[in-house]
């Protein structure tokens, strides 16, 4: 008995594919090859109507894979995702061609060495939209935020404040004396962080009215720094915990919160995080790890880990700050699996000032043994 499967390879204007058989000797052969045009949906679907039911699809998670996959599943094919640099690296020292990307796609599938990635649903994929896309306002608001002090810096203005663009910030950028062109640039860069400040408030508001807030998210929510957005950021990108994450370990070196060692021989490098991670999830967790360092009501295991790693917030505050992002990491793994929601630990209880047997013990015969014979 023989078995099918389609490798896929994913271009912006056309697909490449190959459609494969291993038969039971473990004979592997190609059945067809075949350049699909994303313009004539029809000749596509009408190739792929060949196919048997539940045919595995197996296609590499590069850009724009989302609407292939999710229009092969409602053709009733079984597409799979690839993880793409496990992919690089089983090809390593391999021609590439779009022919022979497609004929190694399905092999490796066949051949059941297929780093399968993580398929999101289409809701899932959806939530994840606008919740990214609000992280990018907000980035690209912080962005001209920056080019709004940069242009002060260059002019000479000094000022105390806190907060620039608050009330009183307002105040002092409407009444600065400034040439032509710098005053022409920052009206035009606090129009536009009003712009973004607008479409910021709209998105958040629907959120706030739409949202369905499910039992992972008001588990999420009572963990330190994490609000109600963020909950949803986390839940979104996570998807299923215990069907793609073993540990704790597993989640943080997904979030690329895991550091990475760089030892050779005798030598002990600084360890740094990675960058191949889902930069979202790694995003939402060092938000939350400032917000719940701001706040005083912070866990004392978070703030003593900061304080030590930073020498109370002098040196090194952004790697303490993803140190604390790691342990909130682990906090969502705990809590979303056990389901249960977070609790204050209880603070031990006062130690008495009569030092115990054992220590007692233990200061009797260092006294001894320090005593002169």
């Amino acid at each position: 008995m023989s078995v099918l499967a389609v490798g896929w390879d994913v271009h912006r204007r056309f697909s490449q594919v190959s459609l494969q058989e291993l038969h039971a000797d473990g004979e592997l052969r190609v059945v067809e090859r075949k350049r699909l045009e994303h313009n004539d949906r029809s000749a596509m679907a009408a190739w792929l109507g060949k196919l048997p039911a539940n045919t595995p699809i197996a296609i590499e998670g590069a850009f724009g894979w989302q609407w292939v996959a999710d229009w092969l599943s409602e053709l009733g094919l079984s597409p799979h995702l690839g993880h793409p640099p496990a992919i690089r690296v089983l090809a390593k020292n391999e021609a590439k061609a779009d022919r022979i990307d497609a004929d190694r796609l399905g092999r490796f599938w066949l051949r059941g060495i297929f780093p399968e990635s993580y398929l999101s649903t289409p809701e899932v994929r959806q939530l994840r939209e606008r919740l990214r896309h609000r992280q990018s306002l907000v980035a690209l608001r912080v962005q001209v935020k920056n080019r709004v002090q940069a242009l002060l810096h260059r002019a000479g203005v000094l000022h105390d404040l806190s907060d620039l663009f608050g009330k009183r910030g307002r105040e002092l950028l409407a009444e600065l004396k400034l040439p032509a062109a710098s005053r022409a640039v920052l009206d035009d860069g606090l129009a536009l962080i009003d712009a973004l400040g607008d479409q910021l408030a709209a998105l958040e508001t629907w959120m706030l009215e739409h949202l369905a807030q499910d039992a992972i998210v008001r588990l999420l929510y009572t963990i330190p720094g994490i609000g109600l957005i963020l909950a949803h950021v986390i839940r979104a990108e996570i998807g299923q915990l215990t069907e793609r994450f073993a540990n704790a370990k597993r989640l943080a070196s997904y979030a690329g919160l895991a550091p990475l060692s760089n030892d050779s021989a005798d030598r002990h490098g600084r360890r740094h995080i990675g960058h191949a991670c889902n930069r979202t999830l790694r995003w939402a967790l060092v938000e939350a790890a400032g917000i719940a360092l701001r706040s005083s009501d912070c866990p004392p295991k978070l703030r003593q880990l900061y304080d030590r790693l930073t020498r109370h917030g002098h040196v090194n505050k952004m790697p303490g700050r993803v140190a604390v992002a790691r342990e909130l990491c682990e906090l969502v793994y705990v809590i979303w699996k056990k389901g249960e929601p977070y609790r204050d630990p209880i603070s031990p209880a006062p130690t008495s000032s009569r030092p115990s047997r054992s220590r007692a013990k233990r200061s009797v015969a260092s006294s001894r043994a320090s005593r002169p014979q």
